[in-house]
């Protein structure tokens, strides 16, 4: 029974979200100046390839290139960037992460010239100069250099410090970065927290005091594995329960929390204290009848009532055991407020929500709509984020809003999307500099035959023939029509 914000108004697009999220991102060119400053470092090095294989070395046109090159790199370095890597990832351009759709297309010589000599990756970095330059350049068309051992000696040779070349692009070892090990570790953390919190539901319901301590243990060791592996920990909110769903929601919530916090910005230690309430803002509905929480048709005058009621007693609930932070029984209080107070228990006063309210409102409405409940089907997870930037600036801070469609993507980590080659998959990892286009790990080809060894399509990935993206998502599809029971054993 989540407050959603829902209206009559038309849902924005996924492009239309893209592009209003896009500046929260937290991808390093995500504002239209940096990422300006980007292309213009590789529009640089691309003329100053082209003009010293034209020109002999002494010709303004060669001198002209260097200095803008030179120049590229310092504007980028008055911006805060000690270093930058332009990366080839399978014959796509990019700044760091940041994918340069139509460069790729306009500079493919530049390509093509880099990769021959064994490089994907080029780092340079702030004391780049002159000599620098022409250094690089030259290893960008000697003859003789045809692998990365060769291009290393190139630059070894003619003293170039400032150049770092390798052969292997950052973007690919970020696939299989997420191991086994700080997989299970995470899922782990997960499972204790579920069982501290059936724990913590028990002693409510006996009438008893619980303790805090195992929920914040709880919260440490997410936070420790979130500080790690972010993809990780973000990935165990694809497992959905319906037999446990208040035990899971509440788990889910605090890792969309912690994770949108961290996104924020919040120090240690008010993560901590975030993630306490997160775990806890929903107790009072272990108050309220399960007849009434899991009605499947609507709800009397009363029965809404007493719904409502369940912000108050876990306040309440939380208030009688007095803990040292008082962060747990604020948010209990304030979560259904509504960003324009428009919402329970009534504002008196016309304060504003505190931020972790906010923060906690968001990650829950998401969690809610996305999961499957005995009164309604879940909700695909693009349309419930088009849902909540409907409600920004009404049921939601806007601000959060778009941080949390920013974090998690239009198309989150552990959706199951439909290609429009025919083929199914599940989004892997979310492209900060791209929104639209995430990474998926294909399940089922063209011809709805399952994959034995799934790999994973970089959607950002340009069509050299074409100079625009390959392929692309047509729609979310819910899991359980794909055929695919545990969307987590995935990611």
């Amino acid at each position: 029974m989540t407050d959603t914000g829902i209206g009559a108004d038309r849902l924005e697009t996924p492009a239309e979200m893209a592009a209003v999220a896009a500046p929260a991102s937290r991808s390093p060119f995500a504002s239209r100046k940096r990422l300006a400053r980007a292309k213009e470092l590789v529009r640089a090095l691309a003329v100053a390839q082209t003009s010293a294989a034209l020109y002999p070395a002494s010709h303004p046109s060669v001198g002209q290139s260097f200095d803008e090159l030179v120049a590229a790199v310092a504007a980028l370095a008055e911006m805060g960037f000690e270093e930058v890597t332009i990366n080839i990832y399978k014959q796509t351009l990019f700044v760091e992460d940041h994918v340069l759709t139509e460069e790729s297309q306009t500079y493919t010589k530049l390509i093509e010239e880099t990769l021959a000599r064994g490089i994907s990756a080029l780092t340079i970095s702030q004391d780049f100069g002159r000599s620098d330059a022409a250094g690089l350049i030259g290893l960008l068309t000697a003859d003789d250099v045809h692998d990365i051992d060769a291009a290393q000696h190139y630059l070894d040779s003619h003293q170039i410090r400032a150049v770092d070349v390798s052969e292997t692009s950052g973007l690919a070892e970020d696939e299989g970065r997420t191991s086994a090990e700080s997989k299970a570790r995470a899922r782990k953390a997960y499972d204790v927290g579920v069982g501290a919190m059936r724990d913590v539901e028990t002693q409510v319901k006996l009438g008893r005091v619980f303790e805090v301590q195992p929920l914040q243990s709880v919260v440490n060791s997410l936070l420790e594995s979130l500080f790690t592996d972010p993809a990780a920990v973000l990935g165990l909110t694809a497992i959905k329960s319906h037999d446990d769903y208040t035990l899971n929601h509440s788990i889910n919530v605090c890792i969309l929390s912690l994770a949108l916090g961290s996104t924020l910005g919040l120090d240690e230690e008010s993560l901590r204290s975030l993630g306490l309430s997160a775990l806890l803002y929903d107790l009072g509905k272990v108050r309220i009848p399960e007849d009434i929480l899991n009605k499947e048709g609507p709800l009397t005058s009363d029965e809404w009532h007493i719904i409502k009621s369940h912000a108050t007693e876990g306040a309440d609930l939380l208030k009688r055991i007095q803990l040292v932070d008082q962060m747990p029984m604020i948010v209990a209080y304030e979560h259904h407020q509504r960003h324009d107070l428009q919402g329970y228990p009534e504002n008196a006063s016309s304060q504003e929500q505190h931020l972790f309210s906010k923060l906690v409102a968001v990650c829950d409405a998401y969690d809610a709509m996305t999961t499957s409940r005995p009164f309604r089907r879940e909700i695909r997870p693009d349309k419930a984020l088009a849902v909540l930037m409907q409600g920004r600036g009404k049921a939601y801070d806007p601000s959060i809003t778009k941080s949390l469609v920013a974090m998690l993507g239009i198309y989150p980590m552990g959706a199951v999307v439909k290609l429009d080659d025919q083929s199914t998959g599940v989004v892997f990892r979310v492209n900060r500099d791209d929104l639209l286009h995430p990474r998926v790990k294909i399940l089922i080809d063209a011809e709805g035959r399952w994959i034995d060894d799934p790999t994973v399509t970089d959607l950002r990935l340009v069509d050299p023939g074409s100079g625009v993206t390959a392929r692309g998502i047509v729609e979310c599809v819910p899991a359980t029509d794909a055929g695919i029971d545990d969307v987590w054993e995935y990611l």
